[in-house]
């Protein structure tokens, strides 16, 4: 029997900073990326009890060497870098980017809300590794109904009122959906961002959109398919170490079984040492959110 589990998308975190979007923290470069990576390993783990320093990119990475070099103990380690992912989240987010401009425009050019709103948005392909194709005029729909719902909702000026069960301004406002739309959107809801509260929606000028067909929907044959490609890739490299990193919005309360399919099939690698590097690619999450489990490390 195959379980599965759904990774949640942070869509909705609150804290008490002011900012209501978040800058990555990794470079676009792929060398710079890759040091930026160890040095923040380095910073909360050893390399079997060796702190690392002098970490520097490696200027030959071909045919399975490594990707960044470092000193531990007086010796020099190769250490090579490869990113856990789910294949489908890079399409389903440069989506939904994409759909979000398009209604950002629509919706901006005819209100502007004085307070920050996040227009939640659901379809049938959520939680399926499917992408949304709503273009055109269905799209230009969406945005008109988004724009009618926040002309005609009343937000409440109070925070307090967010635990007033008698009251309902900063809860979700849904919105009536046409029969046209029905196939593609299930669900509309407006709601109001506390003042102090964030959120990882894309948005502008007060009008942040959340899509949810780009959450990751996984189960353990994937899990496991992702880990033994993973190992695949990597049976012909000669570094010393290998770093595992995953972005934590793919993999959402999985850490730990992620975690144990890789002690089940990492005994036979060809390393010495590998980690497991869990973070969140945003500023103010990054810090709190790192994360580091050990594989394999030789004694």
């Amino acid at each position: 029997m195959v379980m599965m589990r759904i990774g949640g998308k942070l869509s909705s975190i609150t804290n008490a900073a002011t900012l209501v979007s978040f800058k990555t923290v990794l470079p676009d470069e792929k060398q710079a990326k890759e040091v930026f990576i160890v040095e923040q390993f380095a910073r909360i783990q050893t390399v079997a009890g060796a702190t690392l320093i002098d970490i520097r990119p490696n200027a030959d990475d071909s045919e399975g060497r490594a990707d960044v070099l470092a000193i531990a103990n007086g010796n020099e380690i190769g250490i090579q870098l490869t990113e856990l992912k789910i294949s489908h989240r890079p399409a389903s987010a440069d989506r939904a980017l994409r759909m979000t401009e398009t209604l950002l425009d629509t919706i901006l050019a005819r209100v502007r809300p004085e307070c920050r709103i996040m227009v939640d948005i659901q379809s049938p392909q959520d939680y399926t590794n499917k992408n949304v194709k709503l273009v055109g005029k269905r799209l230009k729909m969406l945005g008109k109904i988004i724009v009618e719902g926040i002309q005609n909702s009343t937000f409440s000026p109070s925070q307090a009122d967010y635990f007033d069960k008698t009251k309902s301004g900063l809860k979700p406002n849904p919105l009536n959906i046409p029969e046209t739309l029905k196939d593609t959107i299930t669900r509309i809801e407006l709601c109001k961002i506390p003042k102090g509260h964030n959120t990882m929606c894309h948005g502008r000028e007060n009008v942040f959109i959340n899509f949810n067909f780009d959450i990751v929907i996984s189960s353990d044959e994937l899990d496991e398919n992702l880990v033994l490609s993973l190992f695949a890739r990597k049976a012909n490299s000669v570094a010393d170490t290998l770093l595992i990193w995953a972005c934590d919005q793919d993999f959402w309360c999985q850490k730990e079984r992620i975690l144990q399919l890789f002690l089940a099939h990492a005994k036979e690698t060809v390393f010495n040492n590998i980690y497991l590097f869990f973070f969140i690619n945003a500023e103010k999450l990054f810090e709190p959110n790192k994360r580091v489990f050990t594989v394999k490390e030789k004694s």
